[in-house]
């Protein structure tokens, strides 16, 4: 087996815990994403306009192709025109109530995955495309929580031809985008560092944004039964195969088996470095931006909650290996999860009531989200994925 040579320690120790889903894993570290790359690269020699004219001729069912329409173009929509055999549509509703339901702790429980993702080779992909300050740490959360509200809150969005199966389809051109020019740069080598965007980074990823965000969101508070859990699984099923995951990696939607995949994939994975704490505190420092907060005092009161919140999730060593702040006040989970549910009932009893919360930092990391702005947006247009290589190679340049 041909192992990139950064996992080697990591394939060791993962080995030692689970050999099977381990060696899963590392194999598919030299995977790419076939279709979605050869459509990319069918679509390279044009311009933006005429690549989006094309993708929403192709996206639009009802639409005639574009008379440029290259053939790869097609075979990649083609693919995933037909949902696969095992989804189950009256299956995915439960899911969605529960979504709905416990909308503010899905939405932060989707921030510290996010986080939680970072603790693997997506951390130097984010910093090698530019992604290392807070203006490209905003629009990455935007576009990631926008992408969670269309997979789990609007029912039919993931059906062929809707706007989160577009979505999925065009973040995999954004992916294929990135992975050509990561390949074409002095800055990746792939027999150290395996394939850029990899099919197992992809399975690490739709792991922690389901199974893991489904324990998130139950120590920050839901109540989640069977069914919802099972619903929440088959969802993240289907969106991950939509996304480019390989069916060996989606542990067919059990929710046990795919925690299992995520706690092995980390293993596999270097640990974090500085790399990894820049990203994942850009992303953090984030948070008030977003929720356009001016006051210094409540900035810092948000990111300060933030932290501990994340601390308190993904755990006192990965949040020391982040580089995170201690949790100085943080009043725990517990207390927060008790908080939470007395602000629920005040607010189901009397609708006025959210106004006495309004300076809570667990509200406004909800508000961070700006769910309707976010519906309201289009989808982010293929994008060059290079700022961050071109400021690097600028960089050495002026150097020499």
């Amino acid at each position: 087996m041909n192992i990139p040579s950064i996992y080697l320690d990591g394939y060791a120790r993962a080995c030692a815990v689970n050999r099977d889903i381990a060696t899963r894993y590392v194999e598919n570290t030299v995977v790419d994403d076939p279709l979605a790359d050869g459509a990319f690269m069918a679509l390279l020699h044009l311009d933006g306009k005429k690549i989006n004219q094309i993708m929403n001729a192709c996206t639009n069912l009802d639409a005639k192709l574009h008379p440029e329409t290259p053939q790869a173009l097609i075979d990649f929509i083609e693919a995933y025109k037909t949902p696969p055999p095992w989804l189950d549509g009256d299956a995915l509703l439960p899911g969605r109530i529960a979504f709905h339901r416990y909308l503010d702790l899905f939405i932060i429980g989707f921030i510290i995955a996010s986080l939680r993702n970072f603790n693997s080779l997506m951390s130097k992909v984010f910093f090698l495309t530019g992604q290392a300050t807070t203006e490209q740490g905003l629009m990455v959360i935007r576009q990631n929580i926008r992408y969670l509200c269309e997979t789990l809150m609007l029912p039919s969005a993931l059906n062929p031809g809707q706007q989160g199966w577009k979505f999925s389809l065009r973040i995999r051109l954004v992916h294929a985008r990135i992975r050509n020019r990561l390949r074409n740069s002095d800055h990746w080598d792939e027999a150290a560092l395996g394939v850029p965007i990899s099919a197992a980074n992809m399975g690490l990823t739709s792991a922690n944004f389901s199974a893991l965000l489904i324990r998130d969101v139950e120590r920050l508070g839901a109540r989640l039964n069977a069914d919802e859990r099972l619903s929440i699984m088959r969802i993240w099923r289907y969106a991950s195969w939509l996304i480019g995951t390989p069916e060996t990696l989606l542990c067919d939607g059990d929710e046990s088996a795919t925690a299992e995949l995520s706690k092995i994939g980390h293993l596999c994975e270097p640990k974090p470095d500085r790399i990894t704490a820049i990203i994942t505190n850009a992303t953090v420092q984030a948070l008030p931006q977003l929720a356009k907060l001016t006051d210094p005092k409540e900035k810092q009161a948000m990111a300060s909650h933030a932290y501990g919140v994340a601390r308190s999730l993904l755990g006192e060593a990965l949040a020391d290996q982040y580089g995170f702040p201690k949790h100085r006040g943080f009043e725990g989970l517990p207390r927060l999860r008790f908080r939470c549910r007395i602000q629920k009932a005040c607010r189901k009893l009397l609708p006025r009531s959210k106004e006495w919360f309004r300076k809570d930092p667990f509200e406004l990391l909800l508000d961070a989200a700006m769910i309707d702005d976010l519906l309201d947006r289009g989808p982010e247009e293929l994008k060059a994925g290079s700022a961050g290589i071109g400021r690097v190679e600028r960089m050495r340049g002026s150097q020499e």
